[in-house]
């Protein structure tokens, strides 16, 4: 006897814009902290082409490992809550995730390269692999 496998898309979708904009968020603090430290040391209007620089910097270096951790983090939460297919909805946390970084990218650098799709393919299997670790954290606690 066959069971079906429901993705539950609206934890899912849920978790997967949290993690995205908690990616968000903390990559806009460490910039801004970059910003006061240079106003602080200036005593005045920061250098704006030197935040440019490391965030542009910033991003394309260290930008993309807390949306992984987080990626990752997200999809071990949703596969602990699910019965069957954890690694399934740990891709759909990941694809989630990834193609909501990808339309951002897209309308903000209008630009799509090798690295573009190499975040995409990192952020999906960052997805799959919480998946699996939250799936067999279930079955270790049952």
């Amino acid at each position: 006897m066959e069971k079906s496998i429901r993705i539950r898309w609206g934890r899912v979708i849920l978790t997967s814009v949290g993690a995205y904009l908690v990616g968000l968020l903390f990559n806009t603090i460490v910039v801004t902290a970059y910003a006061f430290k240079l106003a602080f040391e200036a005593r005045g209007a920061p250098d704006q082409t030197r935040i440019s620089q490391f965030a542009q910097h910033f991003s394309t270096s260290w930008g993309m490992v807390p949306g992984l951790l987080l990626t990752f983090g997200a999809a071990v939460w949703v596969a602990r809550k699910v019965r069957l297919a954890a690694a399934l909805h740990g891709v759909a946390v990941g694809l989630t995730v990834a193609i909501l970084g990808f339309i951002v990218g897209l309308i903000i650098d209008h630009t799509f390269s090798l690295r573009t799709l190499i975040d995409f393919a990192a952020t999906v299997a960052a997805g799959w692999m919480g998946g699996l670790i939250g799936g067999r954290a279930r079955e270790d606690r049952q």
